[in-house]
């Protein structure tokens, strides 16, 4: 389903019934067969998601059974727009310490229920709303237009040589958690969920748009700097800057502090709008069929999400997929 907004920026919504852990298991089982691999042979999985499917368990244990994988460690994440980031992290931490081979790494969202235009219909269409719907679609449309729903997912492999995570640099700064909120459906509200948490909106994301820019177009380009400067590259010298898709303004802000052409730093918001945790996973894969993601390219991945959460990843991309493990 698609949703055009005045922007120009098209919103891809799920039908009503599924969720995050349906797309991720779609994700994951297509990241698994591109990778030449069985479902017995991934060594770990991670899901990064601000859309779980319910408040407990975990999205990821509903992942692991959806796909069929064996009885192995799991790990929920949640840094929002930046989880992927922080999945790719601790997926090469896991095969640096020999914990671990192959590692499937999935960003994943649904944010239809998040999103207040109404419960939708079964072929995902919105009813037409009431006055008090048509007035809470125009407080919420800055941000509601935004989001769409998606999945990507990598299977993070132990490489050769330089190929793979090169380095990473991620951050946290509790201080800016204010740019986005959803201040109720917690362990702060007694009971978590009300009917007064309903009328009042608490279950609704509020966020700083003017605070969120300034940050984000500020702490990416920082953090890809940092990576290269750890890693002893030029940033000139990156193929491309995978940044979150988070909206055209902050990717052209971040081109800009980052002195690069356009084509170094690819869009796809057009198609999918902020799919937050599945931005990075998704567009790589975009960029990978239309063959500008080659063996050897040097990519710098780079996101900001809400908590604030931050960083910046180099990653060559291998030249082939290494032999499977038996």
């Amino acid at each position: 389903m698609d949703l055009i907004a005045e922007r120009g920026e098209a919103t891809h919504l799920s039908l009503p019934g599924h969720g995050s852990s349906e797309l991720a298991a779609l994700a994951g089982t297509a990241a698994i067969k591109d990778a030449g691999l069985h479902e017995s042979q991934i060594d770990a999985l991670i899901t990064a998601t601000m859309t779980p499917d319910y408040y407990a368990p975990g999205i990821v244990a509903v992942v692991q059974e959806r796909i069929g994988l064996g009885a192995i460690p799991a790990f929920d994440l949640r840094q929002q727009c930046c989880g992927f980031l922080y999945g790719l992290d601790l997926a090469d931490s896991l095969i640096t310490s020999d914990r671990a081979e192959n590692v499937l790494v999935i960003g994943a969202e649904a944010h239809v229920g998040l999103i207040p235009w109404g419960k939708p219909e079964q072929d995902g269409s919105f009813p037409v709303p009431d006055e008090k719907q048509r007035e809470v679609n125009n407080l919420t449309r800055g941000w509601s237009v935004l989001f769409g729903d998606g999945s990507g997912a990598m299977v993070v492999r132990k490489a050769e040589g330089n190929d793979g995570v090169i380095a990473s640099r991620l951050f946290t700064d509790g201080s800016q958690s204010g740019l986005i909120l959803v201040r109720g459906v917690g362990s702060t509200q007694q009971p978590y969920v009300d009917q007064a948490q309903l009328d009042n909106e608490l279950h609704l994301p509020v966020m700083d748009g003017a605070g969120l820019y300034r940050s984000a177009v500020r702490l990416m380009p920082e953090a890809v700097r940092q990576v290269c400067e750890k890693a002893g590259v030029e940033v000139s010298s990156l193929d491309l800057v995978i940044a979150h898709q988070a909206n055209d303004r902050i990717l052209e802000g971040v081109r800009k502090h980052l002195d690069l052409p356009a084509e170094k730093v690819p869009s796809n918001i057009a198609r999918y709008g902020n799919t937050t945790a599945g931005t990075l996973p998704i567009l790589i894969h975009e960029l990978r069929q239309q063959g500008q993601v080659g063996p050897g390219a040097l990519v710098c991945f780079t996101a900001f999400g809400a908590g604030a959460h931050w960083g910046a990843i180099l990653y060559r991309e291998p030249a082939a997929n290494p032999p499977a493990r038996n």
